[in-house]
């Protein structure tokens, strides 16, 4: 019986963090593996082939960001009506698919629909795994999202690192009957040039171990994410009606608005800037040069080394529900350092606002998903997570194909800075707007209360403090 209701038994249906934590650490491994390896492979299919699309990545990147204007609110009421740990399964394993395309046929018009693809399982992944870890006792939410987004650092910083061992692993091995230890190292870290160019070959043999990693962590979810029963802020059978009425009451919610205006809306070019075009400005730096690593990998490897503190500091903030200001502070950092990566004129430079860029990705993450879930109602949070997820895609979205006119990688006169530049102009818009907003009316307000034993579309007495 105790296992059936979490009203007698608290754990019921909670998180298990023990698979949670690995699970997303290897799901973040195999998202900056195929970031790190994706620029090189298509320089290297280039110089083979010089028909092949030279501005692949940024064509990738387009697609891949499409389907986040309407995917994440489809998985957030997925989520809602059939339960999180069943859409995370699904999208691990979706997922599989994206580097056996990568083996099979990395044709461009394949690589766009595996993009698009990438992009359906992506939203899908992040929202349900996001709402998931919500789905903890209240006094262990700091934890569990501090050590989500902690493991979330880890798994990106040890893609690239393992990403260019397996991809130089030939060259490396030549130290290693020697026991030249330093010398791995020293290639390892790009502190010593290799002297071999990666060929297709050597990638496809990463991309199997890719396919491997999605798989277990399909298995994984599905078995053990989740402790039996029902988590006890949740209907045991919501319906569809009942779904249907959450996403009214949350669309009628004007703080709801305020946040994803600013940190979704005009917060979403931010994230795409960077995601669509740093390669291009590594490369503008000297960083790469077509399929030869000069400096990308330390890139990645600050980067995502950063997400580490940045996850960890998340936890200071979460299940406290943080007043406007810290949502206006984060945004405000984030377009600042954007800008810095824009004026960058020098390596050392563009790593310094990479890496405080990367340290506040971490909260604008959060912000899109915990932070704006504790100023909802507690039974709205996959919907909520879902919608403001949308709305990010949204801003996304519009700024990756604006952007792919405006900023051709094709085009001679090329210039990688200005959609950085462009992309922290309207982060800074949103930061005022939001500012502003939060003069007015205030983001944190009085405790939202589940409204589940409510009819549909009844707003509890709380709820309508707003």
């Amino acid at each position: 019986m105790s296992e059936q209701t979490g009203h007698l038994n608290p754990d019921a249906g909670t998180a298990r963090l023990w698979i949670v934590i690995p699970v997303t650490m290897l799901s973040f491994f195999y998202a900056e593996t195929l970031g790190y390896l994706l620029p090189l492979y298509f320089s290297a299919l280039h110089e083979v082939d010089p028909s092949y699309p030279a501005d692949m990545f940024s064509q990738l990147m387009k697609y891949q960001v499409t389907p986040w204007f309407f995917m994440p609110i489809v998985a957030g009421l997925l989520s809602r009506r059939y339960g999180e740990r069943r859409v995370w399964c699904f999208a691990q394993i979706g997922m599989a698919i994206i580097p056996l395309t990568l083996i099979l046929d990395p044709q461009p018009n394949m690589v766009k629909m595996i993009s698009f693809w990438s992009g359906v399982t992506g939203a899908m992944m992040w929202i349900s795994g996001i709402s998931l870890i919500q789905m903890v006792r209240p006094e262990k939410k700091g934890l569990a999202n501090g050590l989500m987004m902690g493991a979330l650092g880890v798994g990106s910083f040890l893609g690239p690192l393992c990403g260019r061992a397996l991809l130089y692993r030939q060259e490396l091995g030549t130290h290693l009957p020697d026991g030249d230890w330093s010398g791995v190292v020293h290639k390892l870290l790009a502190l010593e040039q290799t002297i071999t160019t990666p060929q297709t070959s050597d990638f496809v043999f990463v991309f199997w171990i890719l396919v491997a990693v999605k798989l277990t962590c399909g298995v994984m979810v599905g078995l053990w994410v989740q402790r039996p029963g029902h988590f006890a802020q949740d209907e045991p059978s919501p319906r569809w009606d009942r779904t249907v009425a959450d996403l009214k009451r949350l669309l009628g919610n004007p703080r709801f608005w305020a946040l994803v205006g600013a940190l979704c809306l005009l917060g979403g070019p931010l994230f795409q800037a960077t995601n669509q075009f740093l390669p291009y400005r590594a490369e503008d730096l000297g960083l790469k040069s077509g399929a030869e690593d000069h400096g990308w990998i330390w890139l990645q490897l600050v980067r995502t080394a950063m997400w580490i503190p940045g996850g960890l500091a998340v936890g200071l903030l979460a299940g406290r529900r943080a007043p406007g200001i810290a949502a206006v502070t984060m945004l405000g950092c984030f377009a600042i350092t954007s800008l810095g990566m824009g004026w960058s004129t020098i390596a050392w430079e563009l790593f310094a606002c990479a890496a405080l860029f990367e340290f506040t990705r971490q909260f604008m993450r959060w912000s899109h998903a915990g932070y704006l879930s504790e100023h909802m109602p507690e039974d709205l949070r996959a919907t909520a997570i879902g919608c403001s997820i949308t709305i990010s895609g949204l801003g996304a979205t519009t700024f990756a194909w604006v952007s792919g006119y405006l900023w051709d990688p094709n085009y001679s006169n090329f210039q990688s800075s200005q959609p950085f530049l462009a992309a922290a102009a309207l982060g800074l818009t949103g930061c005022v707007g939001l500012f502003i907003f939060d003069r007015f009316i205030p983001i944190r307000q009085a405790e939202t209360t589940k409204s589940a034993d409510t009819e549909p579309g009844v707003v509890s007495e709380d709820e309508s403090v707003v």
